[in-house]
């Protein structure tokens, strides 16, 4: 059992016992702040996730997703070997981008010439953005001075969040990754923490990520993550989903 199982309900207690008015005015206070969700199981977090129809909810969700992804990746690396590079979700120079100063001059601008952060936000969740960069491994970057075993590294992002990835290397079969199966192999970051879209010739065309995800067998293997339950819903399940009607 957890401590919310362990506390008994107020409105069972003996009025003599039950908490003051101002106590009970902080605790209603405090009910009134929209989705703490510091507290909930990771299950419940996927489950929300991939079936309410609540966008806030749906919003709040994602973000506490990915803040315990940034703590656990935070924490691999702290702990990992120095052998351990092989494992690297992304080029390091997304993982390890600092958006910080175009954070800070964006506080700064005239709030009358922007839209709304509500409009903001809608318009950010609806857009589909496509990106490639070079991604030499580390335990390759060594062997070949000449570069020679550079690969690529796609990223599909729904919204702020990522949904698909593909590592594509020579000599070695593609990487093919998507939001839900294989969050934990995925970039954990949110697209304005990558700085991808202030990277100069690093956003593509849909059809020139599309095109390379096919060839490599991406339709398939979305596919197979949506019948077996672990594909979380994005634009691109949803598209493939209408494709296959």
């Amino acid at each position: 059992q957890n401590e919310s199982e362990l506390i008994t309900d107020e409105s069972q207690l003996d009025p003599g016992l039950r908490r003051g008015p101002s106590v009970q005015a902080t605790k209603a206070a405090a009910g009134t702040k929209k989705h703490d969700l510091s507290k909930w199981k990771y299950a419940e977090l996927r489950d929300t996730i991939n079936t309410s129809c609540d966008i806030e909810l749906l919003a709040a969700c994602r973000e506490e997703f990915h803040r315990r992804l940034k703590v656990y990746h935070a924490w691999k690396s702290k702990n990992k070997k120095r052998n351990a590079d092989a494992e690297q979700r992304a080029p390091k120079s997304v993982t390890d981008y600092d958006f910080a100063p175009f954070l800070n001059n964006s506080t700064q601008q005239n709030p009358a010439s922007q839209l709304s952060a509500k409009q903001q936000e809608i318009e950010m969740n609806r857009q589909q953005r496509y990106f490639r960069i070079p991604f030499i491994r580390p335990a390759d970057q060594y062997k070949d001075p000449q570069n020679k075993k550079k690969g690529w590294w796609y990223a599909h992002f729904d919204g702020p969040w990522i949904a698909r990835q593909m590592e594509l290397h020579p000599d070695k079969p593609p990487i093919l990754l998507v939001a839900g199966k294989d969050d934990m192999e995925m970039c954990e970051l949110n697209l304005e923490e990558t700085g991808l879209t202030r990277k100069r010739g690093a956003e593509i065309l849909p059809r020139q990520f599309e095109e390379i995800w096919e060839r490599c067998g991406g339709i398939q293997y979305l596919q197979n993550a949506i019948e077996s339950k672990q594909a979380r819903p994005t634009y691109a399940t949803a598209m493939l989903q209408n494709l296959l009607k």
